[in-house]
């Protein structure tokens, strides 16, 4: 007597259905990230790195250091709008006798930030103008401080990257500082190149 076993068969999962709930489910978390993210009205960066003097600067200072604090307020599709306050400090050259006297310029700018490309890896561009308050301490050992409010322009280019809410940035900008009178050096302007990188966290 013979006996007949019945199988049922069992379905087999295609690797296209496979490979479309994949894309489904990158899909849904793209959406999110991207909703968080427009979801912020305002955004708070904080940095600091090395500042190299240029131009005539540069023969009266060595490379100093700086540190950056800004908002960005972000207006959908158009450019976010920049408000950045700044201080870097310098010494001045041995060459010049100025017994270990220093330069700061303590700066706020208003200006734009433009992403090149959107996504979790976004170059940008960022461009300003702003009040610079040039310091100048003469002799360290008095303590006598000259300062001076100066118009000056703020730009450059970056590159941050996304980590949920925060992202980590490094960006390099040129300032040019418009002065009135020759100060120390005989110059018409101070230019700058602060090199920075810090965090952005969108609130």
């Amino acid at each position: 007597m013979t006996s007949t076993s019945c199988h049922t068969p069992r379905p087999r999962v295609m690797p296209q259905a496979v490979a479309f709930l994949l894309l489904l489910v990158t899909l849904a978390c793209t959406t999110t990230a991207n909703a968080q993210r427009k979801s912020h009205l305002f955004s708070i960066g904080l940095g600091g790195g090395v500042t190299v003097p240029t131009g005539a600067y540069k023969d009266a200072v060595k490379s100093g250091f700086n540190g950056q604090g800004y908002l960005l307020v972000h207006l959908g599709p158009l450019p976010a709008l920049r408000f950045n306050i700044g201080y870097q400090k310098f010494n001045y050259k041995d060459a010049l006798g100025l017994n270990g006297g220093t330069s700061a310029i303590l700066s706020g700018t208003g200006g734009l930030s433009i992403n090149l490309i959107n996504g979790p890896v976004r170059p940008y561009i960022t461009a300003g103008l702003g009040a610079f308050d040039v310091r100048s301490t003469i002799d360290s050992t008095t303590g006598t401080t000259t300062s001076k409010v100066n118009f000056g322009i703020d730009g450059g280019a970056g590159l941050a990257f996304t980590f949920g809410r925060i992202d980590a940035f490094i960006e390099g900008r040129v300032q040019n500082v418009y002065t009135r009178n020759s100060g120390i050096i005989n110059k018409r302007s101070i230019q700058t190149v602060p090199l920075s990188f810090g965090i952005l966290v969108g609130l």
